[in-house]
């Protein structure tokens, strides 16, 4: 009786076939990186390579909120405001629950004022693109790159493309994370995990 090693070795194992179909070398576009690489499971960026760079532009947008979104819940949990969120009606920000179930608290003038605030954002200052909706990302501008010449911070390309995969995946994370909160938030009434 002998034994058979349940794997095979690694000599022995099938290596994996690249598909070479891709016509626009996006597989070498800012964000392909470990351990995914390139990945477009729907072939999107291949059948609308025109529409590539007003995607990119979105993923870092939402990347950006996302990391916001995710500080908000962390600091909020053992730091809050001093004062008023609303002297009229007599509401501490300190009287606030947590995540979600904030937003309940908020006076209807107040979820109003968010809501302007973000519409300014959209429109005059994180201005991401042009003409009609949905819009386009303008020629000679770089996805994400809201402050165009007045805020050049990294003048070599290689450092400015490493931090840009770093925004990038990090950003990804933040989305990640960010539902994770809302959903523990919206299930358990904490963004943190049962067990913890």
């Amino acid at each position: 009786m002998g034994f058979a090693p349940a794997v095979a070795p690694l000599s022995a194992r099938v290596q994996p076939v690249r598909v070479e179909g891709l016509t626009m070398g996006v597989e070498s576009e800012l964000g392909a990186t470990g351990p995914l690489g390139y990945w477009d499971p729907l072939g999107l960026s291949v059948k609308q390579p025109g529409k590539f760079n007003r995607w990119r532009a979105v993923e870092i947008k939402h990347g950006r909120i996302a990391m916001m979104a995710c500080t908000g819940y962390f600091v909020q949990e053992v730091m809050r405001w001093p004062g008023y969120l609303s002297p009229s009606e007599k509401i501490e920000f300190k009287s606030l629950p947590n995540g979600i179930l904030a937003l309940k608290g908020v006076p209807p003038l107040g979820l109003a004022q968010i809501l302007l605030f973000i519409g300014l954002m959209e429109i005059v200052t994180w201005r991401y693109y042009e003409g009609p909706w949905p819009g386009i990302v303008p020629e000679g501008k770089a996805p994400g790159d809201v402050a165009g010449e007045y805020w050049v911070r990294y003048s070599d390309p290689e450092e400015k493309a490493n931090k840009l995969n770093i925004e990038l995946n990090n950003g990804r994370a933040a989305m990640m994370g960010s539902l994770g909160c809302l959903m523990h938030d919206h299930i358990t009434g904490s963004w943190i995990p049962p067990g913890f």
